[in-house]
Formats: structure tokens, C-alpha cells, sequence
């Protein structure tokens, strides 16, 4: 009789530590989300990544996602039709093609949302491995709406390179997770004569928001910061968000200077790959 009551006294304090959230435990790995946030009836989240994604034109995301290919009928088996089909495929691919070079779109992001100023991302130029800094001066960016500003500075291979593979990373090996409340944004409205910054004029993990999105053909891997950071995610965080300071002064010399802190972290995440969690390294090389 005593020894069943012992099993069930110590089963249930295990339950009960089990149970406990220890707000004070940190992790190194970002918290893979959704974009399902609304505000005023607006999923603000995907509004903001669909307006850096094709740098705020509309016309980019139809040509990108097929809007305009022509629709036929079921009805069309015969010779003939097939022809007339096969005219119209062309002539849409071949206007397709030249507005993709038109149009820009972006499939890895890393993005930084601030309560006193519209949000930045930073992106890749794989056509002149240059790094791009993009500019939302809407604290709540609408596609087709929100103009866009663009800043391209150049970088070596080897540089583009490490710092895209470290993003792949920090959105890779994300976990679901239920953090302590996320920071709450309060915006603030900025007089209209007020200078238009590049970047926030500063830097805190109170007051900003930071998302991390590796497009893929299969679908967005959505990875975001939470308030149960380590010092190593702090660290990845505030290293993107210094990358784009240099990136908005065009100073590739600079960003040189991140790169043992890159290395570092790049060892730190490639172990965090869990088991199940495949990287196609040739895949994301050609889609990138």
C-alpha cells in the first residue's frame, strides 16, 4: 500500500514539473511561425512580406504568379484549337519572360519591423552577389500601395555567400514554440516634416520586431524573433541588423568585419539542424 502510494506521489510531481514554464530558459533557435497576424483586419505580416518581396508593385507578383496566363475552355480538343492555344502560350511566356526582367522578386528576407519608423529587409542579388537593402517608409506596407527604396552594395562570393547561408539557417532550424507574449509594437507618428531614415535610429529588442523568410518552391519557411532569446540568437539578430546598416551606407568593407562573427555562428546553427530537417543544397542554390 505505501509503495502505490510513492508511485503515485512521485508520478504526479513529475506531472507537475513537467508541467511548469520556465520563463527564464533561453534558446539559441527562432520561433517558425505564421504569418496569420491581423491588425485591423489586415495579415500585416504577409502584407509587409509580399510589398518587400516584390519591392511594392503589384504588376511584379501577377507576372510572378501567373495572373495573366491565358484561361481555355475544356472544350478546346480539336487540331485547330490546340494551335490557337499553343499561339497564345507562347506570346504569354514570351511577354512573361520580359516582364521578369522588369520585375524583381525576393524569396529570402530578413526583415525588421520598429515602432518609430517603417520597416527595412534585407535580400540577395545573385545576378552581382550583392546585398540589397529595401525600404518601406508605411509603418503598415500594402503591396501596390507602398513605394519601395532599393540600396544594392556589392560583396565577395565568399561573403554573399556565408551571410545567405546563415539565413537559411536561422529560418531552418526555427522551432514551434510558445514563447512568453511577443513585444507589442506601439507606432508612433512621425511629424510630416520629419527626415526620412534608412534605418532605425536604433537598435532594441524592446521596441522591434525581426522575421526571417527563406522562400522555396514548396512553400515559405517563416522563422521570427520571440522573448525567450539566447545570447547566440540575440547575437545572429543584432549581426543581420548591423549587416543592413552597412549595407544602407553602401560600405562592403564594413560588412568584412562581421564576417569571423558570421563563421561563428554559421558553426553554431549548422548544429542545430534537427534530424528530420533535410537542406537541399542544390536545390536552394538554384532557386535562390
Amino acid at each position: 500500500m505505501n509503495r502505490s502510494l510513492i508511485i503515485i506521489l512521485l508520478a504526479l510531481i513529475a506531472s507537475y514539473a513537467t508541467a511548469q514554464t520556465n520563463v527564464s530558459k533561453t534558446t539559441d533557435r527562432l520561433e517558425a511561425a505564421t504569418t496569420l497576424n491581423y491588425r485591423d483586419g489586415a495579415e500585416y505580416i504577409k502584407d509587409m512580406i509580399e510589398t518587400f518581396r516584390y519591392e511594392g508593385f503589384l504588376e511584379g507578383k501577377r507576372w510572378y504568379t501567373d495572373y495573366y496566363i491565358p484561361k481555355y475552355p475544356s472544350a478546346y480538343k480539336n487540331e485547330k484549337a490546340q494551335k490557337i492555344r499553343r499561339k497564345y502560350m507562347d506570346e504569354y511566356h514570351d511577354k512573361r519572360s520580359d516582364m521578369l526582367d522588369v520585375y524583381s522578386e525576393h524569396d529570402h528576407l530578413f526583415m525588421v519591423r520598429s515602432n518609430v519608423d517603417g520597416p527595412i529587409a534585407l535580400t540577395y542579388d545573385m545576378q552581382d552577389t550583392a546585398l540589397v537593402l529595401l525600404k518601406c517608409y508605411d509603418m503598415m506596407p500594402e503591396l501596390g500601395k507602398s513605394q519601395v527604396k532599393k540600396i544594392k552594395t556589392k560583396v565577395d562570393v565568399a561573403v554573399y555567400d556565408s551571410i545567405q547561408r546563415l539565413h537559411l539557417l536561422a529560418a531552418y532550424t526555427a522551432v514551434p514554440m510558445d514563447p512568453t507574449p511577443s513585444n507589442k509594437l506601439i507606432h508612433t507618428v512621425l511629424k510630416a516634416d520629419a527626415p526620412l531614415y534608412v534605418m532605425p535610429s536604433q537598435f532594441r529588442f524592446e521596441t522591434m520586431n525581426f522575421h526571417f523568410l527563406w522562400g522555396h518552391y514548396t512553400g515559405d519557411i517563416y522563422a521570427r524573433s520571440h522573448t525567450c532569446m539566447s545570447l547566440t540568437a540575440k547575437k545572429l539578430i543584432e549581426t543581420f541588423f548591423e549587416i543592413c546598416r552597412c549595407v544602407s551606407q553602401q560600405n562592403g568593407e564594413e560588412i568584412r568585419k562581421f564576417m569571423p562573427t558570421v563563421s561563428d555562428l554559421l558553426s553554431q546553427y549548422r548544429k542545430l539542424l534537427l534530424p528530420d530537417v533535410i537542406v537541399d543544397e542544390w536545390t536552394d542554390a538554384k532557386f535562390r
